[in-house]
């Protein structure tokens, strides 16, 4: 072997995963798990390792007995993000991709073709981050070995289909459960899991991340009879699991809190919880109905997609229902002008609409560089003073001025004061 090099960097060029055949050796490898060494890649030649900024540089004179080919350790000062570690196989390999997902507090995974290999990436905080390029053949199995474990059908690649599995991490003895999308793409198909959360990992509203007065504001939302609450935001940015601790916080045991959701990412003790199936009929604005008719309190409608739902949404707000739902729009004005553009008068708007809370995650790192994701939040209560937002011509500074009165954050002041802090907002 020749020794090559030690470098120190951020991110490992994925390419090389895509284009270089992985061998299967268990050679040595408590001598590897006893330096923190981890192999990337490898072909004929040479081989790619990372080490652990925790342990100490290997001396070359110790990796020349280790193989006989050329070596290059990857050390960093934090770990690397870019790579996955090579598995002896497609068992282990989803196995570790979708907890690591999970334990990482990922949102989605998306396995898609691209160029001649395929992609792997992973939503965290809103952004995709590519974490893997697989060989073809690879990713194939891989393919079929998460469509195993969804229980679909593997023959079925032109049709879409739609699954959810459960995966176990054996180290801390965690289920991690996923929804499963499957679609054929150019070049392949293409698999997309969202990750579901468990009701044990539904935060309290309190520590999602709102400022004092922020939370203040929802409490108050919450605490009424009747009304409209819209959580928006873009796609990944934690709406859903916001909506499930702001219902965690209402009293089950008194009130009648149902959902319509697709899916229904977590189990909530003491609510009524109907899943949305468009193939059985069941959509988003029938179910509503349905509900209507069991003497519901609280009403959770997972996200307003059309106009019926939006009407039906905005009526029962009117009649003595709280409602709350999600928006894919990037803010409160944006939220106002989608429900106008689907048709609902702006007086029912003003009448049902009691809070509008618009949400993005940061990505950041704790103390010890392991990655989360930071809330920051802008809540706007609705009151007549609101009114004018109504206005097509209603612009930022109009909103920035009615939270000034309200003494309530903009976006802009809410991530400022994360910034400054650099720490979570609660702590």
């Amino acid at each position: 072997m020749s020794y090559v090099a030690t470098c120190l960097t951020a991110e490992v060029d994925i390419a090389l995963l895509a284009n270089s055949e992985l061998t299967e050796t268990n050679q040595n490898e408590g001598f590897l798990k006893q330096h923190g060494l981890t192999r990337i890649a490898e072909d004929e030649q040479w081989i790619l390792l990372s080490q652990d900024p925790q342990c100490k540089p290997v001396e070359p004179v110790l990796l020349s007995l280790f193989s006989d080919k050329k070596v290059i350790v990857v050390r960093n000062s934090h770990p690397l993000s870019g790579y996955m570690p090579l598995q002896n196989s497609a068992v282990d390999y989803v196995e570790q991709l979708l907890c690591e997902c999970a334990l990482n507090g990922g949102s989605d995974i998306h396995i898609e073709p691209y160029q001649s290999s395929y992609r792997v990436r992973t939503r965290s905080g809103g952004d995709l981050d590519t974490k893997d390029a697989l060989p073809v053949s690879f990713a194939k199995q891989v393919i079929a070995r998460i469509k195993v474990l969804a229980d679909l059908d593997l023959t079925e690649q032109p049709i879409p289909q739609d699954g959810r599995l459960t995966v176990a991490h054996k180290a801390t003895h965690q289920n991690f459960e996923f929804r499963l999308n499957c679609c054929s793409a150019l070049g392949g198909e293409k698999l997309v899991l969202r990750c579901l959360k468990s009701s044990e990992h539904i935060l309290p509203l309190a520590d999602t991340g709102l400022l004092e007065c922020q939370y203040q504001c929802f409490e108050q939302a919450l605490s009424k009879t009747q009304g409209l609450i819209i959580v928006t935001g873009p796609t990944g940015s934690g709406k859903t699991s916001t909506l499930y601790s702001a219902l965690q916080s209402i009293n089950v045991q008194k009130l009648n809190v149902c959902t319509v959701e697709d899916p229904i990412e977590a189990p909530l003790a003491g609510c009524t919880q109907l899943m949305v199936n468009e193939r059985k009929g069941l959509s988003f604005a029938s179910l509503l109905r349905a509900l209507l008719r069991q003497d519901p309190d609280v009403i959770m409608i997972g996200e307003i997609r059309d106009a019926e739902t939006a009407k039906i949404a905005l009526q029962a707000a009117q009649t003595g229902h709280l409602v709350l739902t999600t928006m894919h729009t990037n803010g409160s004005l944006e939220t106002l002008a989608r429900l106008k553009s689907l048709g609902v008068n702006p007086l029912d708007i003003a009448s049902a609409l009691t809070l509008i809370v618009s949400q993005r995650l940061l990505p950041a790192f704790d103390n010890n560089f392991q990655p989360h994701r930071q809330a920051i939040f802008e809540v706007l209560p609705w009151g007549q003073e609101a009114s004018p937002l109504l206005n097509s011509r209603a612009s930022g500074t109009d909103k920035a001025n009615y939270l000034e009165h309200l003494k309530l954050p903009t976006f802009e002041q809410a991530r400022a004061y994360y910034e400054r802090h650099k720490v979570s907002i609660n702590d």
